[in-house]
């Protein structure tokens, strides 16, 4: 039966088991498809705001308005609309950064070619100076003039005379009218002029071989200039004048290349007067740079208008709808541009990163790499999670509370397992004790009938030899009916206490009385030849709160089990006496005696010592329990002390009678607290 109800409950269990398991297993799977279609959606979603971000763009930069393709250029730059651009004209051709067209300066005459031998071949500079000068005087075209202005100046610097040299530059710089004019090399000389005028009026040394116009060789020293001087503010006013100019965009003959060698050099001054430069006084700058590393690798013009490889590493370009602009980006821009977009667009758990084509990226198992748009072919964009995969995360939620589910039903289940168990196993239990019981009642209540009867018979018959043996015979049936009236109303009596129905007369009693009278009934076995009987009862003891007839119960029932589970020499004493609050019966017998655990279950109802023991000495184990139930309704407590072969001691206590007062109560109304005995 055990095995039963273990395999009864282990089945439902390995089943919650089982299917815990697989609906765990099908909750991640569902969970990981919902997150995954939640991030697919997000993805979709930033890959529209991209192809949006972009068309924004391209419309931005063409429709940038200006009057030149410099102009343009610098707009975008300054804008931050990329990196660099090209502008282009409708043909293709670069227009900015490019070569820009200028009128041809005009030739040199034969007056030039002297002038250059005193200079360059004779080293009379102070001669040649004077030569530069009438040319100055006499041209009226502003190039020449120009010209002969700057050999001038350098021929006078060359001969010491640094005072009228930097005179002829400031003249130079300053004039308007020369504003446009060119060198041979088709550059702006007044620019190179200013530039000059600033390093040697102090800003630092000078790069005339890269102006293509002076040469370094025999030039004097730079001087510095205190700041406040004339010098000073003519140094600054200089300085001024050309950052401004170079940041001037909407001259249409600026060429790129001259304008990015002057914003160089003057970044590079380092006097006093050039740190207002410190502060990026040339946003374009870069920009300059980057579009003419561009031209200079000579890329094709773009075949559509999305993004596509430079020839430049890491750099890419993207063409306005009509191709006239060609916008450069740097990868590392790009990928700057999108994230802050990301960041904007994407759930907080989550980071999109823009993977450039061939990028290695560990993709995740749901949510894969997708397309970036039509702006980015072959780029991707890549979802990963900030805080670790929140998938394994979903799926440990839901798994524990599956885990933790399935826990508690399998404990509730080993719980109703168990509580069936033991109420399968105290039914067999009082099923075994019941059968047990109406056995010993069986055999409780045919001896004394048998007996009984055949005495009946034989008197009936007239079998009896005189009076003595008559007297015999009715004695014996007295003591048969006297043991069957016994049993009968220990029958009763546990009946009663069962059902809460025994009802007590409480009242003060002397302990005396009711020792005598509990001895009295059992006077012909207790005085028998072969049993010691002795009774000890404490002069002047204390009336206890008792029920008379209940407590003489309790005594009959412990002698009679006294007289019963001893020898042939029996000893029983018997004795009462004051114990604290109570007072204590003892019933004492040199018996057979109780282990320990026999102890413990010798108050148990229907439990008996030794079952060929009972079938010898009769009984049907429901003395003890009765006597248990009595006390306890008392709110006394019994106990016993006992060791094998050596007999047992029954104690007794009940509480001593506060007041005189009585009343009847029932087993179950009684208000006394329930103390449970101890086993020695």
């Amino acid at each position: 039966m055990i095995a039963l109800l273990v395999l009864a409950a282990l089945v439902p269990a390995a089943c919650v088991l089982w299917f815990m398991t697989v609906a765990m297993r099908n909750e991640r799977l569902a969970v990981r498809e919902q997150m995954a279609e939640v991030y697919f959606r997000q993805l979709t979603s930033v890959q529209r705001q991209v192809d949006v971000f972009w068309k924004e763009r391209r419309t931005s930069m063409q429709s940038i308005a200006s009057d030149s393709a410099a102009g343009k250029f610098a707009a975008i730059a300054r804008a931050n609309l990329a990196d660099a651009a090209v502008v282009h004209d409708g043909t293709g051709k670069p227009l900015y950064p490019g070569t820009a067209n200028f009128e041809t300066p005009v030739d040199e005459k034969a007056d030039w070619v002297a002038v250059r031998e005193l200079e360059f071949q004779k080293k009379d500079y102070v001669g040649a100076a004077a030569a530069y000068a009438q040319i100055v005087e006499a041209s009226r075209d502003i190039h020449t003039k120009a010209r002969a202005l700057q050999s001038e100046a350098t021929c006078r610097l060359k001969a010491g005379d640094t005072t009228a040299a930097l005179a002829r530059l400031s003249q130079l710089a300053g004039d308007g009218s020369l504003r446009n004019a060119t060198s041979a090399q088709r550059t702006l000389i007044a620019p190179n002029a200013q530039l000059l005028l600033l390093q040697w009026l102090g800003a630092g040394p000078v790069s005339l071989d890269k102006l293509g116009t002076l040469k370094r060789d025999g030039l004097p020293a730079p001087v510095e200039r205190a700041s406040g001087s004339p010098a000073g503010v003519l140094r600054e006013r200089t300085l001024e004048n050309l950052v401004s100019r170079l940041n001037d965009y909407s001259a249409p003959n600026f060429p790129a290349a001259q304008r990015r060698f002057l914003m160089r050099e003057v970044n590079a001054l380092e006097s006093p007067a050039s740190r207002l430069l410190q502060n990026a006084a040339f946003p374009t700058l870069v920009a300059e740079e980057l579009a003419a590393e561009y031209l200079e690798s000579n890329p094709p013009m773009p075949l559509g208008v999305t993004l596509e490889r430079t020839p430049l590493p890491k750099i890419w370009r993207l063409a306005s709808g009509d191709r006239t602009v060609v916008a450069l980006y740097r990868e590392a821009r790009l990928k700057a541009e999108m994230e802050q977009l990301f960041a904007s667009l994407a759930l907080p758990d989550v980071q999109i990163r823009l993977l450039a084509p061939g990028e290695p990226f560990v993709a995740g198992k749901l949510v894969p790499p997708l397309e970036a748009g039509e702006f980015f072919p072959g780029w991707r964009l890549a979802l990963s999670f900030r805080d670790g995969d929140p998938f394994a995360e979903a799926s440990a939620r839901q798994m524990r509370f599956y885990l933790w589910t399935g826990f508690l039903v399998v404990v509730i289940i080993a719980l109703l397992a168990l509580l069936v168990a033991r109420y399968v196993s105290a039914q067999m239990r009082l099923a075994r004790l019941k059968n047990e019981l109406v056995s010993t009642v069986s055999h409780e209540l045919k001896t004394p009938l048998a007996s009984m009867r055949a005495l009946v018979d034989t008197l009936s018959a007239g079998r009896y030899h005189d009076e003595q043996q008559l007297r015999d015979y009715l004695n014996l049936i007295a003591r048969e009916n006297q043991r069957l009236g016994h049993l009968i109303e220990n029958f009763l009596t546990f009946s009663r206490l069962e059902r809460g129905r025994q009802r007590y007369h409480f009242e003060s009693i002397a302990p005396h009385p009711v020792v005598a009278t509990a001895a009295n009934a059992l006077r012909e076995k207790l005085e028998s030849p072969d049993c010691v009987f002795e009774m000890h009862v404490s002069a002047h003891l204390p009336g206890v709160r008792a029920d008379a007839d209940a407590l003489t119960a309790v005594l009959i029932n412990l002698l009679d089990n006294a007289y019963k589970y001893t020898g042939e020499q029996k000893r029983i004493t018997i004795g009462a006496r004051a114990n604290g609050e109570s007072v204590c019966f003892e019933v004492t017998d040199n018996g057979i005696g109780l282990g320990a655990g026999e102890t413990r279950k010798i108050f148990d109802r229907f439990y008996q010592v030794d079952q060929s023991l009972t079938r010898q000495r009769g009984g049907c184990g429901l003395g003890l329990s009765i006597v248990q139930s009595i006390v306890r309704a008392h709110g006394g407590t019994v106990e016993v002390e006992s060791e094998p072969g050596k007999g047992s001691t029954f104690r007794v206590r009940i509480p001593i009678a506060a007041t005189e007062s009585s009343g009847e109560l029932s087993s179950a109304d009684d208000p006394k607290p329930v103390h449970h005995g101890t086993h020695g």
